[in-house]
């Protein structure tokens, strides 16, 4: 990948972290990133999506205070990312969900927020419009490794997670009406509107060509203290919409709200799936190295 050139940051100034909401996603690029070794205690390797072509030039900058607005967006030949933690790069590059699937992080990288556009050369230009999203995802990785210095490995942990499923009587999906032609049939888009009332909260998720991958993901930000992962065997992509009520411990099942269903009884009642609690392998990236980018 070709870059820009770059100025140090030894004197980088570190503000505290916010939180970020968005509805885009990065992953993968595997060169150099070194996989546990297969003994008994270290998984194999997770298999990972990867990408025909990289970016040719990247800009990585500290954010601005003065803008608080977050944002990933798909450009016509790249990315463009916004007051973007790099926590929450390494989340979407590497497909995780969680922050508390990344191990050995420190703690600095939790705190500078960063400005990325990352484009491809005009002669990839046409290959990149013929990417799926998993495969943009994965271009996201070439910018850790090269301007964050990123060494890591994969392993998987035992911890708690939510398996996504069928439920016994069937899903309630919808197969997909957007069409090859649609601006959004790369990616899918998935909006999200909180509402308040004098009983609660309400919660709606309104989706479009949407993968069940990628709403267990999204279920997964949604304060259930634990990762959902997909275990639906459905392939997508559906549109569908969400409603639940504001839980004060969402985490809890059995937590009722007058103001609407629980997360977990819609899901059931308006999805036709299920949310189990389930204990088994999560997957999780251990960080090796990283340092502060070059900023250009």
């Amino acid at each position: 990948m070709r870059k820009s050139s770059a100025t140090g940051n030894k004197g980088l100034n570190l503000t505290t972290r916010a939180a970020i909401v968005v509805t885009m996603t990065f992953a993968g690029f595997h060169t150099q990133i070194s996989h546990s070794q297969t003994t008994s205690n270290a998984a194999k390797p997770l298999d990972r999506v990867t990408s025909p072509i990289q970016f040719d030039v990247v800009s990585v900058k500290m954010h601005s205070p003065d803008t608080q607005r977050s944002r990933m967006q798909l450009l016509p030949d790249g990315i463009q990312l916004s007051n973007l933690p790099l926590q929450d790069l390494i989340v979407q590059s590497f497909d995780l969900v969680l922050g508390d699937q990344i191990v050995g992080l420190p703690s600095w990288a939790n705190s500078p927020r960063f400005d990325i556009e990352a484009k491809v050369s005009s002669a990839d230009i046409a290959a990149f419009h013929k990417l799926t999203l998993d495969q943009v995802r994965s271009m996201g990785r070439a910018i850790l490794i090269d301007r964050f210095k990123l060494v890591a490995h994969e392993e998987k942990r035992v911890l708690p997670f939510y398996a996504l499923a069928v439920a016994k009587d069937g899903s309630k999906l919808k197969t997909s009406t957007l069409i090859d032609q649609d601006t959004d049939a790369r990616t899918g888009v998935i909006g999200m509107r909180h509402a308040s009332t004098e009983s609660g909260g309400t919660n709606q998720l309104t989706a479009k060509g949407v993968t069940m991958d990628r709403l267990a993901s999204t279920l997964s930000q949604q304060g259930l203290g634990r990762v959902v992962l997909d275990n639906t065997n459905l392939t997508g992509p559906y549109d569908f919409q969400l409603t639940w009520a504001s839980q004060t411990d969402a985490a809890d099942a059995n937590s009722t709200d007058v103001s609407g269903p629980s997360i977990f009884t819609a899901v059931s009642e308006q999805l036709g799936l299920k949310l189990e609690p389930r204990k088994g392998p999560v997957p999780a990236l251990v960080i090796d190295h990283i340092e502060a980018p070059s900023l250009n």
